[in-house]
């Protein structure tokens, strides 16, 4: 269940990152970088308002994945409370970012190409979509819960491609950045109805009324407020780079960040596929015991770790020759090496996201709200000083930076607490062995493009960085990951994969 619901991730959000990647040219080259940046202000204000969950959509995802009762008649009252609290809170969201949007587009935006009646527009038309796609998280919290990731894709892939196409179809008939968020806007109603009646269908206990049972509540809300707490501070010390950029810098700099943010994010959708399926499997392994929790953790922790290394560094050392196939060259030299910095900072993550997915599954989340809080004391005045001296250079360091700090903090604490073992098998297999392998190759490959000086030989070199990378990681890989990668298991796992969709 585990690998067939990570291959069904990857294919969904492959498939939204392919099309992402192949748009945003397009749509810089005919919004201008400026409407980009309006455009990356949606990611900022979804991650933002994303706190104001408290927690709960991971509280369904965890009780439905613990529910062994008959038709999770158990977990319903809990998952009908919640659904009506994020109802709720969408109309919340609706009237409080359309009546902040004149601020926001006066008083923190800086634009010098478009005319502030746009940008009110445009902040508006954001404030709508981000309003209509809140309760998804609820939605897809529910499909997270019962494993049906299949679903769960088909729909984001389905919904993302009417989205990105269709918007994209309108800007080269008729570039407006008015006409592009206002369908943007509607598609995002769209998603939310398509959402709303797949969950219906498969979970019937899943009614469309409003029904809040306090009892449910109460019955999860300790663990759900520290939930809470951890997504704020997630947001203080994961976003704010962002959030520092779009203030202190102008628009057009907080453009070719977002440009930056965009090309990482696309990576870093390998690591997301992987954690969107490992939570509720960790969840139900640690119904059955620290034992077996602890196994797969190990295997799992491990394969995330060797399979974001490859792309993350890849990416990082070419990175001005990537994007100057993909968007122009001025673009290219203000976004390659921020690039770089957040990719390196997005591997870091990846190996350290199975700690925090296991104290979440376990309902140990006052570890890492205990690390991110004290992360934020320190990252947040560390950011300041760094864009105000080197500017988007600064704000990927100051990510780069963060994530090294989970490092010796998150992890260790997570392995003693909840695994009741050492870190140090993981800071070989999980950490220092994969970032080690990439180096080697592909900082040799990177070398021998630098020392050549031909843009064959610098894409010839880019392709042989991959075997040579997959020939070294190999053998360091631990047998029990090694037998699952191996030719013979992958296909059977593949004919496995079919025969189950």
């Amino acid at each position: 269940m585990l690998k067939t619901n990570i291959l069904a991730n990857l294919a969904g959000s492959g498939w939204i990152a392919f099309l992402t990647l192949v748009a945003t040219p397009i749509q810089i080259h005919l919004l201008g970088v400026e409407a980009y940046g309006l455009v990356g202000l949606i990611t900022v204000l979804q991650i933002v308002f994303g706190t104001l969950d408290l927690g709960l959509s991971a509280s369904v995802t965890q009780t439905i994945a613990s529910d062994r009762s008959p038709d999770r008649t158990e977990s319903a009252p809990l998952t009908n409370s919640v659904g009506s609290i994020f109802s709720l809170m969408a109309v919340a969201i609706a009237i409080l970012l359309w009546f902040a949007s004149s601020w926001v587009a006066t008083r923190w935006l800086k634009p010098n190409v478009l005319d502030k009646q746009t940008v009110l527009y445009a902040v508006r038309a954001i404030g709508l979509y981000v309003a209509f796609r809140w309760p998804i998280a609820f939605y897809a919290g529910v499909l997270n819960g019962i494993q049906r990731m299949d679903v769960l894709n088909v729909l984001k892939a389905g919904v993302g491609t009417l989205r990105i196409v269709v918007g994209t179809a309108m800007i080269i008939i008729w570039p407006s950045l008015t006409l592009f968020l206002t369908w943007f806007a509607t598609s995002a109603l769209l998603e939310l109805i398509v959402f709303a009646i797949a969950v219906h269908r498969l979970v019937p206990e899943v009614k469309p009324s409003i029904r809040i049972s306090a009892e449910a509540v109460r019955s999860v809300w300790r663990f759900s407020l520290t939930l809470a707490a951890i997504a704020l501070l997630s947001v203080l010390v994961t976003q704010m780079d962002r959030l520092f950029v779009s203030k202190m810098m102008s628009l057009e700099a907080f453009g070719y960040y977002s440009l930056a943010c965009t090309a990482a994010a696309g990576i870093a959708l390998l690591q997301i596929s992987i954690n969107n399926a490992t939570m509720p499997a960790f969840a139900e392994a640690a119904s059955h015991g620290t034992e077996e929790l602890a196994a797969r953790y190990a295997k799992v922790s491990e394969f995330t770790a060797f399979a974001v290394a490859l792309p993350c560094f890849l990416v990082a050392m070419f990175a001005p020759e990537i994007l100057r196939l993909w968007v122009s060259d001025g673009a290219a030299r203000a976004a390659g090496l921020p690039l770089g910095l957040l990719l390196v900072g997005f591997f870091i993550n990846a190996a350290i996201s199975s700690a925090y997915l296991c104290s979440i599954a376990t309902r140990n989340a006052l570890i890492p709200a205990t690390v991110n809080g004290l992360g934020a004391l320190l990252y947040l005045p560390l950011l300041y000083v760094l864009i105000r001296s080197f500017g988007l250079t600064g704000a990927a360091t100051g990510w780069l930076i963060l994530n090294l700090y989970y490092v010796p903090t998150l992890v260790p604490a997570v392995h003693r607490r909840v695994l009741g073992q050492s870190a140090l098998p993981w800071l070989w297999h999980g950490f220092a062995a994969p970032a080690l392998v990439a180096l080697i190759s592909i900082g040799s490959m990177k070398m021998v493009a630098i020392l050549a000086g031909s843009s064959v030989v610098t894409w010839i070199a880019f392709a042989l960085a991959i075997p040579i990378y997959a020939l070294l990681a190999y053998p360091l890989i631990s047998a029990p990951l090694r037998k699952m990668v191996a030719p013979a298991n992958a296909l059977a796992f593949a004919q496995r994969s079919t025969a189950n969709r």
